[in-house]
């Protein structure tokens, strides 16, 4: 009887890990951004998700960073999500850049039903005082 126990325990144990990592791997890809003038692609890195920008409408430099030193990189090529942790469904804990103002805000993230849309979340301080923005899943 005991190793039914087991073999039940471990099978169920399989199953929840499989839904965690693919409940992961659902955030992977490309998003359009909400603006429709750059698409990021996500990624894992350890554990953790980042996100580079791969497409840009306009070319140009870092131009609006608060930190004078980074104004002459290219935008594109930059990691706008970075450091973001599983956790309840959901990613967490991360970073965004917004190349658009130069500033860096705390973000989550979590995906629609259908998961055609990423609900990204920046704020400063607490999650309640912030914005969401929707990035849509590019398939081009």
């Amino acid at each position: 009887m005991f190793p039914l126990k087991k073999l039940f325990l471990s099978l169920v144990l399989f199953l929840i890990l499989s839904n965690f990592v693919n409940a992961q791997k659902d955030y992977l890809g490309k998003w359009l951004s909400p603006s429709k003038k750059g698409v990021v692609e996500t990624y894992m890195q350890g554990n953790k998700l980042f996100g580079k920008l791969i497409w840009v409408q306009t070319e140009r430099k870092d131009i609006y960073n608060k930190e004078v030193s980074l104004r002459n990189r290219e935008v594109k090529g930059l990691n706008l999500f970075s450091n973001f942790t599983w956790s309840d469904n959901q990613w967490v804990d991360g970073k965004i850049y917004d190349p658009e103002g130069g500033s860096t805000y705390s973000c989550k993230m979590w995906l629609s039903e259908d998961k055609q849309t990423l609900n990204v979340r920046g704020y400063i301080g607490i999650s309640i005082i912030g914005r969401t923005e929707k990035f849509t899943r590019y398939t081009k």
